[in-house]
């Protein structure tokens, strides 16, 4: 940063136009814009696809942030604050099984721990000091959405910290800059956020590996007994999976104080797989998800793309240092109601702002510290100007 020296007496001129200079050489040196990862219309947190006259408006989802989008193309179809940063919730357990099931095998075995058998929130019921294998762990996992089971992973993996250190190179290899995990189960963390775009990024991911796809598939399974060596049944937590929604393949629900209602998903119909992602919902999360997945079956062919899901390694540059920043706030229930237009064919759709507190990733290139280093020079010029009046 230019230093301006100001001394008592200085022509205002002289110091104006010091300062003038000081401030040209900040902008000069900050990047011309922020590259959106995925495309510049996901750089928004309003509703924003691109109709064709033939396709159907989007229906009214009552969500803070959504993505619709082709799992083998990555075509992103519409969007609502795609890159918007929010709590994850349980869907964030989608990120820890494909970081840790191509370290494992699926008869690998587990002594649960009092640690992981404690936790709080939903549990499968490990008891400590009793054997699991890692295929029963993975069911509990991605079916009830157990968060001991989501540690007990993590510790068969090397442990708990390790394990998330690793989540974050996952998620940056990816290309899921808005993400930071905390944890490995989800549960509402400082500084632990995704976005509905990483969400559906890590699902496209992890629908490729047939492990994870067979899980996040299945609707019911067998687990342990607490006592005794008998079993009973687990279900998933996913409405439109158990209840046999036509192509519904699953991914994963979630569910937090912080969070609200969140959900990444996938459905399969006539050759085409699309992915929804959906944080902060304000109404049935099934009929928020169904609503979405219904029109994209419809609609993909006459609409054009927003954005797209990026493949892994293809963005390379630096994450931003959100791991800095503290989780962003849930906001009110007004956040969900459409209020405002931002169709970019010009007809009549709809969108929301941003809830007090949330915030938006540049993913790419941040200039929050530039803009921080030009409001101090115009303060710090303003003061000395004055103090120069001032005495004299």
């Amino acid at each position: 940063m230019a230093m301006i020296l100001l001394r008592d007496g200085l022509p205002r001129r002289s110091a104006l136009a010091i300062l003038a200079i000081a401030l040209a050489s900040l902008v000069a040196a900050a990047p011309a814009h922020a590259e959106t990862v995925g495309g510049s219309q996901l750089d928004s947190s309003r509703r924003t696809v691109n109709l064709s006259p033939e396709a159907q408006p989007l229906p009214e989802v009552w969500a803070a942030t959504w993505v619709l989008a082709d799992a083998e193309t990555g075509e992103i179809l519409a969007h609502k604050g795609a890159h918007v940063q929010r709590p994850p919730a349980s869907t964030l357990k989608t990120l820890t099984a494909l970081t840790v099931l191509p370290q494992t095998s699926r008869d690998q075995t587990y002594v649960a721990t009092r640690r992981a058998a404690s936790i709080y929130g939903s549990r499968v019921g490990l008891k400590p000091g009793k054997t699991y294998t890692m295929h029963q762990l993975w069911n509990a996992v991605f079916l009830p959405s157990a968060n001991d089971a989501a540690i007990a992973v993590a510790e068969v993996n090397g442990g708990v910290r390790k394990t998330v250190e690793e989540m974050n190179e996952v998620a940056a290899g990816l290309g899921a800059l808005d993400t930071v995990a905390k944890n490995t189960n989800g549960l509402d963390a400082p500084g632990q956020v995704s976005s509905a775009y990483d969400l559906a990024l890590i699902a496209r991911a992890g629908l490729e590996r047939e492990d994870f796809s067979s899980y996040a598939r299945r609707a019911r399974a067998q687990f342990p007994d607490v006592r005794g060596r008998g079993t009973h049944t687990i279900y998933t937590t996913n409405r439109m999976l158990l209840n046999g929604w036509p192509g519904a393949i699953g991914v994963k629900t979630g569910f937090t104080s912080r969070a609200g209602r969140t959900f990444v998903g996938a459905a399969e119909r006539n050759g085409r797989t699309l992915i929804v992602a959906l944080m902060g919902i304000k109404e049935s999360t099934d009929d928020a998800a169904k609503k979405l997945l219904t029109w994209g079956f419809r609609n993909a062919d006459k609409v054009e793309p927003v954005g797209v899901l990026v493949e892994p390694g293809a963005v390379t540059q630096v994450r931003s240092s959100i791991e800095e920043s503290p989780a962003p706030s849930t906001g009110s229930a007004s956040e969900a109601a459409d209020l405002t237009v931002d169709a970019t064919d010009g007809s009549s759709q709809t969108a929301a702002s941003l809830a007090p507190g949330e915030s938006t990733s540049a993913s790419i290139a941040p200039t929050g510290l530039i803009g921080v280093a030009i409001a101090v020079a115009v303060v710090g010029g303003v003061f000395l100007l004055r103090r120069g009046r001032l005495r004299r």
